[in-house]
């Protein structure tokens, strides 16, 4: 990767840089600094698609520009800073303007290697090339330093006030610094910001706040069948690579875990629909990446599935004084667990309400296909489901676009009732398509309605058990 110039300085033959914000000034100035030879490859990407790179193993070296939302700095850093790369890291190098140094000093005792100020000096492509080379040297053969020693070669000034002079290693947050790593560790700083409370020891029982968000469960196929088969160690070795792979994307989206359900993650996204439909695609992606490891290393593949609802939430504190829990308290909980264990009974991979979909901008691309109205076991009021296929196969997916008129025209008679037409309209999707596991669902509950002469008044939803 690594090579010899004429002149004796190192040639950044084929590296791969992914430079994640900044400005196109920037972006220009960067390029021309780092392709001074030639070699270098360099892409600017946002901090989701980035993210996918380092689980792909695409990028040699990351360049994140820290003026960006401090969730995507972290979530960058902590990807970068686990399992992926030579050594089991990828070499980063945080990019700043010269007050910024709090921020910087902030990515150095998280793990970022190096820093450059902003604006690039174009007149000495060297001092990129160096910083550049001397990052990806260290993870070239030898392991990666401790954070002991990363935090000592943090040169620049901090203000950080007592949790420095303490000892402690500081974090930012939303330009907000917090004296300890620890406490974010099990309890998510968005729930601090949403009951407007500074640090942990502000929050008092019984603080509450009314938020609309969307609420996002997945889980993973078959999980009972698989963990039998392995010990308590290589289940929880297997969960924490699995969530490894989760919840940096669920922070790239904007949102946030709010609990982990053994196989399956609860998280909030307090800003629009969209957010959270992405999260959930580049989930199943992220999934399809994970697979081909796992099948390279002669483990079976797993399938997920995950359900996304919007609705009006509370947030707060519950317990004792002395011993209390945040917690999400909202009926909209309750039916997004619903939606996601309907995708084992449609067998498919994800589902969204209808309240999702109604807050999707018009423009949007995902492919989606209504599924009429659900009510679910418990429930007394039936909501819209829709499945998202944009993580089909190709060929499934294609034939789902091509079939999309069928299966609505067969929707339509079956929430008038019309089961027989419904069904044959099914039953020719189906044949058409054999992986099309809903279209065979629905022929099937066609036929089954019709031979037991269903009793009561057909009310147009689709009664489900699941919990």
């Amino acid at each position: 990767m690594l090579a010899q110039r004429a002149d004796g300085g190192d040639c950044l033959s084929q590296v791969r840089i992914t430079y994640v914000g900044g400005t196109e000034a920037e972006h220009q100035a960067f390029e021309s600094l780092a392709k001074d030879d030639g070699s270098a490859m360099v892409r600017f990407l946002l901090p989701a698609e980035a993210i996918a790179t380092l689980f792909a193993r695409t990028t040699d070296l990351l360049m994140i520009d820290v003026m960006q939302h401090s969730h995507d700095v972290l979530a960058l850093l902590k990807t970068a800073k686990t399992e992926h790369g030579p050594n089991g890291r990828i070499p980063v190098i945080v990019v700043a303007p010269t007050d910024a140094t709090s921020r910087v000093q902030a990515c150095l005792h998280r793990g970022a290697d190096d820093y450059l100020l902003l604006p690039h000096d174009e007149t000495n492509p060297l001092l990129v090339r160096k910083r550049i080379s001397s990052a990806l040297r260290v993870y070239a053969g030898s392991p990666p330093a401790p954070k002991s020693v990363l935090a000592e070669t943090a040169v620049m000034p901090v203000r950080a006030g007592a949790a420095v002079a303490a000892g402690k290693t500081p974090i930012i947050v939303d330009g907000t610094w917090e004296n300890s790593q620890t406490v974010h560790r099990f309890i998510p700083r968005e729930f601090l910001d949403m009951l407007e409370r500074k640090t942990l020891a502000d929050v008092k029982l019984g603080d509450h706040t009314q938020r609309e968000m969307t609420v996002f469960f997945s889980d993973i196929r078959d999980f009972t069948q698989l963990s039998e088969r392995l010990t308590p160690a290589e289940n929880f070795s297997f969960l924490t690579s699995y969530l490894r792979n989760v919840t940096p994307i669920i922070r790239a989206r904007g949102g946030f875990v709010d609990k982990y359900l053994g196989d399956g993650v609860m998280a909030l996204f307090p800003g629009q629909a969209i957010d959270a439909v992405q999260a959930a695609v580049d989930l199943g992606q992220q999934i399809a990446r994970y697979n081909h490891g796992r099948r390279l290393a002669g483990y079976a593949a797993i399938k997920i599935g995950t359900g996304l609802h919007r609705g009006s939430l509370m947030l707060g504190t519950i317990g004792a004084e002395d011993q209390m829990q945040t917690t999400v308290i909202a009926d909209a909980v309750n039916l997004a667990s619903r939606i996601e264990g309907m995708t084992k009974t449609f067998g498919v991979n994800l589902l969204l309400s209808g309240s999702v979909v109604e807050n999707l901008p018009a423009d949007h691309k995902f492919r989606l296909r209504a599924l009429g109205a659900v009510r679910a076991k418990g429930k007394s009021e039936a909501v819209e489901v829709y499945e998202c296929y944009d993580n089909d196969a190709h060929e499934l997916a294609a034939m789902k676009d091509k079939t999309q008129p069928q299966f609505a025209a067969a929707m339509a008679e079956y929430r008038k009732g019309m089961l027989l037409t419904a069904g044959k309209y099914f039953s020719r999707i189906a044949e058409a398509c054999p992986e099309d596991n809903v279209a065979a669902y629905f022929r099937d509950r066609c036929t089954l309605s019709v031979v037991r002469e269903r009793a009561g008044p057909w009310d147009g939803a689709e009664h489900l058990e699941v919990k």
